[in-house]
């Protein structure tokens, strides 16, 4: 099993923010892609499940697998990335809908609904919007409160960036600049950008995949510290000169402000930045390098009280927030119910081996092997 770790990779595609679902699903499909499997089906029809034993039957095979997680289940599955042959599966349906770009060329619509019993789903039509519409208030709860702690989180920020000492700031960024691309030369590619979500809030509260993410790292480096101490000009600096000099760079977004960078990974170097600050701790290790954001700023009593009310207030917001995921899963788990009795699993057993057939099929086309 330790062999296949290092083959394993998890993370989120999408996930619950302050501007509601937010998801990098459109970078998965491009020109250039062997083969994109959209699945489409309702709640309880296997598309996780489907998912899961693809994944696993290519592990045992050791080509390397990437799982992008549910941000409302986090033991399920709304993706599985193959890339190293340039395939994927993705979940198609709502939050985070997927509709072929290139039908037939490239992505291709495996339809679940033709493996239930339509008559059957139809009796139980006002259970199920009546638990539809449930899950709909669940989420517009759960947005509006992530959106007020979003609020409160950037005030926390904005105090804790008037006390930084911009000297020291600098400081730090110049020398990781130079530790970190001084051990990889500049090519005259372009470098590929990949985004992700190494965490999420979901209905069991704060999730990451940062062990896992940076399992492989020669070199990391942690920023621990609050909101507001400087991380946020580190990253955006470095992503700026990984750009600049054509690196290969993975970028993993903040999960209340997705427009954020918060980690950043480079696989070529294998050195990782780590971002560790509520509600992510990482817990550092022997040989990585811990940044103590803390100390470029200066002390203020005023500022101490403000950031500690901010942090009350978040923690709050945060938690009535995962309360309503709470609700939102139970809901789910119920309406799943009213489908799972009533699929042909068996013919969807069939129908994933064949589509493993298919992809190893590809995968001998292209005369890949494992990596």
């Amino acid at each position: 099993m330790t062999h296949f770790l290092r083959k394993t990779r998890h993370f989120f595609l999408g996930t619950n923010t302050g501007k509601g679902f937010y998801s990098f699903y459109g970078q998965v499909g491009k020109e250039d892609s062997t083969r994109i499997f959209i699945i489409k089906g309702g709640p309880g029809t296997g598309k996780s499940t489907f998912m899961k034993k693809i994944g696993q039957e290519m592990l045992c095979r050791e080509f390397p697998v990437e799982f992008a997680h549910c941000s409302s289940d986090s033991n399920s599955l709304d993706g599985l990335l193959l890339p190293s042959l340039g395939i994927a599966l993705l979940d198609g349906t709502s939050p985070h809908v997927v509709d072929p770009r290139y039908p037939g060329a490239v992505d291709e619509i495996l339809n679940f609904g033709d493996y239930w019993d339509e008559k059957a789903i139809r009796e139980k039509k006002k259970n199920i919007l009546q638990l539809t519409q449930t899950i709909d208030t669940c989420y517009s709860r759960v947005y509006s409160y992530l959106n007020a702690a979003a609020g409160i989180h950037r005030e926390w920020s904005r105090t804790n960036r008037r006390l930084i000492r911009k000297d020291r700031l600098l400081t730090v960024i110049k020398d990781l600049q130079k530790k970190i691309f001084n051990r990889q030369k500049p090519t005259s590619k372009t470098g590929n950008i990949r985004r992700f979500f190494a965490s999420s809030i979901t209905p069991a509260g704060p999730f990451n995949f940062l062990a896992n993410i940076f399992q492989e790292a020669e070199v990391l480096y942690v920023l621990e510290g609050a909101p507001g101490n400087g991380r946020d000009k580190i990253i955006e600096t470095l992503l700026h000169l990984a750009n600049d000099e054509n690196f290969d760079v993975e970028v993993f977004h903040c999960a209340l402000h997705p427009e954020k960078a918060e980690h950043l990974w480079f696989p070529g170097i294998r050195t990782g930045i780590v971002t560790s600050t509520p509600p992510h701790h990482y817990p550092a290790h022997e040989n990585d390098h811990v940044i103590e954001l803390q100390n470029l700023q200066r002390e203020d009593s005023l500022s101490k009280q403000a950031v500690e009310e901010s942090r009350t207030v978040f923690n709050g917001l945060c938690a009535k927030a995962v309360a309503w995921l709470q609700k939102a899963k139970t809901t789910h788990d119920e309406l799943e119910a009213c489908y799972s009795p009533y699929v042909d699993f068996k013919s969807l057993e069939n129908l994933q081996k064949k589509i493993l057939a298919r992809i190893l099929a590809y995968a001998a086309k292209n005369r890949t092997t494992p990596t």
